[in-house]
């Protein structure tokens, strides 16, 4: 069951102190989140769920181990703590380990709403049908999901770390579809459950769902692109996951290294890691307790990352930017909260602008095929237009794509004035705004 915040952090001291080696970390996640789904313009499911997971890191010299439970009582704590430290007695040494950080100052936010933790199963249902109401009306079909998260994070080591926060998301997606291929796509991402629009979000869908029927063929080539926020932050992500992180780039495999304080990208681009944001959503801590930081990743188009945790800040004598995840993890620290500078374009006027191009709603099934270029390959979906002398003129069909990100960022000609949270809630999210590309590489249609 989800616990109170005071429980939460209670429990993690408690854990910390009683774990018998030489240091000892734990982490206390604790939830209540819910989704209604729907589909056939009808909700079909309603599910809800609560827990709280413990999870103590055991350090012997310079062995670690973590052992995790869901058990609370006095004995399944100290099972586990028994648990973790076993484990570290036969993990390999590390001869790169240093040890748990020290406590440091954190930044309070406030990213916890109540109208989210209220919000519940009819008020779930009430939106999910006004979602619905739009695609309806016009004889379309819509599916989806409304969901909500309201969770505490809590750490405590033997170090001195103590600290605790609440949070909370809703998120809510919409994919209308028509008879004649029309595809639209619209979600929802914010803290607070009154922010939610859920007719508008429905309309969004609906409309472009309408405009996009009946697409028509277009030629492989390379186009110039508007990529609304939805695809900038699965590209963003990319980045994020490809090579703004420490451990990428201390195995040589991020496009950063022999890149940084150099020109990476053009300069209109600015991404940052940035947690501490009024815009985003999520903890202000990382999985060690330690602070998070407004991090530059690329500045004015310059390399400057990546981000790390007290590990690899030691490993490779950067700052700790606070940015590690749950241990053991295979991917070291990465930027959860990435945002990309805002320009100073309206849509309509980077519309304008392009003689003859492709609009990109969103990208779907997107994979890597070269880390260190940041080759992606993936294809459009639900709502891709051709643009012809300034105006979006007819729907195509979906197109597949194989593009260096580094590259189709290095021909930025608009960045827009707005930009939207984007992504899949949890605690992590992508603040990004739509951007003018001057190339992108389409290779075929989807069929």
């Amino acid at each position: 069951m989800r616990v109170s915040l005071d429980n939460a952090r209670a429990l993690a001291t408690r854990a910390a102190r009683v774990t018998p080696s030489d240091e000892a970390e734990a982490v206390v996640v604790t939830s209540a989140s819910a989704l209604t789904r729907f589909a056939g313009n009808r909700i079909h499911q309603n599910v809800a769920e609560s827990d709280t997971q413990l999870a103590i890191r055991a350090v012997l010299g310079r062995k670690t181990a973590v052992a995790t439970t869901n058990r609370l009582d006095d004995d399944s704590l100290v099972r586990c703590s028994a648990a973790a430290v076993e484990a570290a007695r036969h993990a390999p040494e590390d001869p790169d380990f240093a040890g748990l950080p020290d406590p440091a100052p954190v930044t309070d936010a406030d990213r916890a709403s109540e109208a989210t933790r209220t919000y519940d199963a009819a008020r779930r249902a009430e939106a999910a049908q006004e979602i619905i109401a739009a695609s309806a009306a016009r004889r379309l079909t819509a599916a989806g999901t409304v969901a909500t998260s309201d969770y505490a994070v809590a750490i405590a080591n033997s170090r001195g770390v103590d600290v605790a926060m609440d949070a909370t998301d809703v998120r809510a997606t919409v994919l209308s579809m028509g008879e004649t291929g029309g595809a639209g796509w619209a979600s929802f991402l914010g803290k607070d459950g009154l922010d939610l629009r859920a007719a508008a979000l429905g309309e969004q869908a609906a409309d472009t769902a309408e405009r996009s029927a009946s697409p028509r063929a277009l030629d492989p080539g390379e186009y110039s692109v508007i990529l609304a926020p939805e695809a900038v932050s699965d590209i963003v992500e990319f980045l994020g996951y490809l090579g703004f992180g420490a451990k990428s780039y201390a195995e040589g495999s991020s496009f950063l290294v022999g890149t940084l304080g150099e020109r990476l990208l053009h300069e209109r681009i600015s991404i940052y890691d940035d947690a501490l944001s009024p815009e985003t959503i999520g903890i202000t801590f990382d999985f060690e307790g330690q602070p998070k930081h407004r991090t530059p990743l690329v500045e004015r188009g310059v390399a400057r990352g990546p981000v790390t945790d007290s590990y690899f800040a030691r490993k490779l004598g950067l700052p700790n930017t606070g940015n590690a995840l749950p241990a053991p993890n295979p991917y070291g620290p990465l930027p959860l909260n990435q945002e990309m500078a805002a320009g100073d374009a309206r849509l309509e006027d980077m519309i304008a602008s392009v003689e003859r191009g492709v609009y990109v709603s969103r990208f779907h099934y997107v994979n890597v095929e070269d880390p260190m270029k940041a080759v992606l390959t993936g294809m459009t979906r639900d709502g891709t237009f051709l643009i012809e002398s300034g105006r979006v003129t007819s729907p195509v069909r979906n197109l597949r794509f194989t593009q260096s990100v580094l590259d189709a960022l290095s021909s930025v000609q608009a960045v827009s004035a707005e930009r939207r949270l984007v992504g899949p809630g949890e605690g992590g999210a992508t603040l990004v705004p739509a951007l003018l590309l001057e190339r992108w590489n389409f290779t075929g249609q989807t069929g």
